[in-house]
């Protein structure tokens, strides 16, 4: 199964359409929000991602109960922070902010470990190991950084595949 994973959105429509239309390209079976959607708006344009999605809140979401309904209203949930999920034979948990994935991966039992807040990409695997695996897709929005990302996780092969979303779907760069 693949697995979209976005973050920090922060209310910018194109870019999470954006990612819509990578996830949907892929063919994804999952996509995986790590918060900071900030206003209930900004998540319709995931009405059309084929596939569920599943996401937390994030420091700068305050609207938390018209988030959840607009989810809802789109076939999605916002949760929070931490949700432990299983998809693809895979133990998922996903955070907004997270000081030490890899204690999370510990604490949770979990295979992969999804968070965001830095704005910062990450792909790490310790000491070489394929799970657990901590990725932080860096953020969508691209305020902060001026890069708008996002990743795909293939729970089969382990793979990770970093998306550029200012390209067309099928550009994205295997980390």
């Amino acid at each position: 199964m693949l697995v979209g994973i976005v973050s920090d959105s922060h209310d910018n429509v194109p870019m999470l359409k954006r990612a819509v239309e990578h996830f949907n390209a892929a063919g994804c079976g999952l996509v995986l929000h790590a918060g900071d959607f900030v206003a209930p708006f900004s998540i319709a344009v995931l009405e059309v991602l084929a596939c569920p999605f599943k996401a937390v809140y994030g420091n700068n979401d305050g609207e938390k109960v018209g988030l959840k309904m607009k989810a809802a209203a789109v076939g999605g949930s916002v949760e929070e922070p931490p949700l432990a999920l299983e998809a693809g034979g895979r133990k998922f948990v996903i955070l907004h902010d997270c000081d030490n994935w890899a204690a999370e991966a510990e604490k949770f039992g979990a295979d992969v470990v999804v968070f965001g807040h830095t704005h910062a990409l990450l792909i790490e695997r310790p000491h070489g190991a394929r799970l657990p695996v901590g990725i932080n897709p860096g953020e969508c929005g691209g305020w902060l950084s001026g890069s708008c990302t996002a990743a795909i996780f293939d729970t089969e092969t382990l793979d990770v595949r970093v998306i550029d979303l200012t390209l067309d779907p099928g550009k994205e760069v295997k980390a």
